[in-house]
C-alpha cells in the first residue's frame, strides 16, 4: 500500500513539475483556472465544471473511489493505470472548487457481433459522492461522457450499475439473459461421475492442466477464432493478454490440450527431454477456463470438442474442493449447455439483478452507424427467411419518425418526416429491437411494438433474432 501511494506521489510530482515547466511560472488553482482549460468539457456554474482527466489526478481519484465504494481499491486501481489503451483522459472528473466530488471512465474497445467489428464505450466507475446526488450532477456527468464516447467514434456504450431504473430514464436498456449458475462442487462431481458411467468409454488424448507462460499466442489464437462469432465479445490484442494475465486476478488458467500427430509420433530418443525443450513440442488448446477462488469467469472450447467443457469443469471443482470451497459458478455465456449441467446437479442461476456485480446495460450512441456496421448480417438474415430487398420499415418513436431501409448494397437507419404506416414503439423498444435485446411475441404482448401489419412484425423477427449478450467478466475482475 506504501509503495503503490509513493508511485502515485511521484506521478503527481512529475505532472506538477511538467505543467509548471510549460507555463514558465506557478499553476493557478483549479478553481481558477477550470472554465477556461482546454480540459473544461462543461461548466456546471462558477464553482463546479466536469473536466478531463490527466495523469496528476490519479492520487485525488483514488481517494473517491475509496470512499463511494467503502472498499480498498489502491491494489486493482494502479494496476489499470498499466490497461493497453487507457489514457489519462479518458477520465471524466466532476470538480467542485478545489474538491473532487464525481468520476467516470471511458474506456475505448472493440467488439464483435457475428463477424462484424464495432467500436464500443465501456462506461467504468461511474460514482459522485452521496451528498450530492440531491443536486442531481450525475445527468450532465452522463451526457458528457456519452457525447466523449460518440466524438472518439463509439457506436455502442455498455455499463454495469446497481441503479438500473436510473440509467433506464436516461435511455439505456437492461441486458436480457445475464448472470451465473452457482452449485455445489460435490453435487457436480456426482452428476458427472453418473453421466461419464452412462456413456460408453473411449480414449481421450486430451489433458487438462494448469498453463505455461509461453502457451499464451495459442490461448490468443483461440480466443479470437472463437470470439468473432460472438455477440458483443471483446476483442483483446496481445497486449491486453499479457496485461490480463499478469494483474493477476485471477487464481488459474487451465488448458486442455491434444497432442498433435508429430507429437505422438516422435523419436522415442527424445522422450527424456523437458517438454520446454522438446524440438518436436506441438500442442493444439482446444480448450481453456480462467478461474479465480471457485468461479470460472471465462471458458471456450473448440467446436466439436464439447466433453472438453467437462472435463475443465471436472477440474475446476476438483480444484475448488483443495481450497475447501464448497461452490462453483460459471459465468459463461447464458446459451451455454453447462448452466443446464449444474442446474441439473443441483445448482441455480443468479440473474445480474440478484447479484452485487450490478446490471450489465446498453445503449445505442449512433444508431445509424450500427445499422451501417449491422450491414452484412442483416443481408444474410435476410436470405436465410427468403426477404428480398428493397425493404423500407417505418417507426414511429414518440414524435420522431425514422426508417429504415435494407437493399442489395446497403443497410440505413433515417429520419424521416412523417409516416402513416409506421411501427409505434418507444425509444428502449426500438434499441433492443435493433439490438437483438428483445424477444417475440413477448414484445407485441406488452405492446412495445405495436402494428396491424402482422407481416413487418414477422420481417423484424428474422431481421432481428434474439440475441445473448456476452463480454468476460475476466477484465473487471478487482484485486
Amino acid at each position: 500500500m506504501a509503495m503503490i501511494e509513493e508511485s502515485i506521489r511521484r506521478q503527481l510530482d512529475r505532472a506538477t513539475s511538467q505543467s509548471a515547466e510549460s507555463a514558465q511560472g506557478a499553476p493557478r488553482r483549479d478553481s481558477e483556472t477550470s472554465a477556461d482549460s482546454p480540459a473544461c468539457l462543461r461548466s456546471l456554474g462558477s464553482e463546479t465544471h466536469i473536466m478531463a482527466g490527466n495523469s496528476g489526478d490519479n492520487p485525488l481519484v483514488l481517494p473517491l473511489l475509496v470512499q463511494a465504494y467503502q472498499a480498498p481499491r489502491a491494489d486493482d486501481f494502479q494496476s489499470r493505470l498499466d490497461e493497453p489503451l487507457t489514457l489519462p483522459s479518458d477520465r471524466l472528473l466532476l470538480r467542485r472548487a478545489d474538491r473532487l466530488i464525481g468520476h467516470v471512465q471511458v474506456s475505448k474497445f472493440v467488439g464483435w457481433f457475428h463477424g462484424q467489428r464495432c467500436p464500443l464505450a465501456r462506461l467504468q466507475d461511474f460514482v459522485t459522492l452521496p451528498e450530492y446526488r440531491s443536486v442531481d450532477y450525475d445527468t450532465p456527468l452522463l451526457e458528457v461522457a456519452e457525447s466523449v464516447a460518440v466524438s472518439e467514434g463509439a457506436i455502442v456504450g455498455f455499463l454495469r450499475t446497481d441503479r438500473p431504473e436510473w440509467f433506464e430514464q436516461r435511455g439505456w436498456s437492461c441486458c436480457r439473459g445475464q448472470g451465473h449458475t452457482r452449485a455445489n462442487t460435490r453435487a457436480i462431481l456426482s452428476h458427472l461421475d453418473a453421466q461419464q458411467s452412462k456413456c460408453k468409454k473411449t480414449t481421450s488424448t486430451v489433458e487438462v492442466r494448469t498453463w505455461r507462460h509461453f502457451e499464451l499466442d495459442s490461448i490468443l489464437k483461440l480466443y479470437q477464432q472463437l470470439s468473432i462469432g460472438m455477440w458483443g465479445t471483446l476483442q483483446r490484442s496481445l497486449e491486453t493478454w499479457q496485461w490480463l494475465v499478469g494483474r493477476k486476478a485471477h487464481d488459474q488458467i487451465l488448458i486442455a490440450v491434444e497432442p498433435s500427430a508429430d507429437k505422438l509420433h516422435k523419436d522415442t530418443s527424445e522422450d527424456d527431454l523437458p517438454e520446454e525443450m522438446d524440438p518436436h513440442r506441438q500442442i493444439d488448446i482446444v480448450g481453456y477456463a480462467i478461474v479465480r477462488d471457485s468461479c470460472i469467469v471465462e471458458m471456450l472450447t473448440l467446436p466439436g470438442h464439447a466433453a472438453v467443457r467437462s472435463m475443465l469443469l471436472l477440474q475446476a471443482c476438483r480444484d475448488a474442493i483443495d481450497h475447501d470451497h464448497h461452490f462453483v459458478s460459471l459465468h459463461t455465456p447464458a446459451a451455454d449447455p453447462m448452466h443446464e449441467l449444474l442446474v441439473t446437479a443441483g445448482g441455480s442461476w443468479i440473474a445480474d439483478s440478484g447479484a452485487s456485480s450490478g446490471q450489465a446495460m446498453i445503449k445505442l450512441l449512433a444508431p445509424d452507424r450500427w445499422i451501417e456496421r449491422l450491414y452484412p448480417v442483416l443481408q444474410e438474415r435476410a436470405r436465410e427467411a427468403g426477404i428480398r430487398p428493397p425493404l423500407e420499415i417505418d417507426f414511429a418513436v414518440g414524435e420522431k419518425h425514422q426508417r429504415l431501409t435494407l437493399t442489395r448494397r446497403s443497410a440505413r437507419l433515417e429520419p424521416i418526416a412523417r409516416s402513416s404506416s409506421a411501427v409505434q414503439c418507444d425509444w428502449l423498444a426500438l434499441q433492443d429491437l435493433l439490438t437483438s435485446n428483445l424477444t417475440f411475441p413477448e414484445a407485441v404482448v406488452e405492446g412495445r411494438l405495436r402494428t396491424p401489419h402482422l407481416s413487418i412484425l414477422r420481417i423484424l423477427a428474422a431481421l432481428f433474432p434474439p440475441k445473448l449478450l456476452w463480454q468476460s467478466p475476466f477484465p473487471l475482475l478487482r484485486l
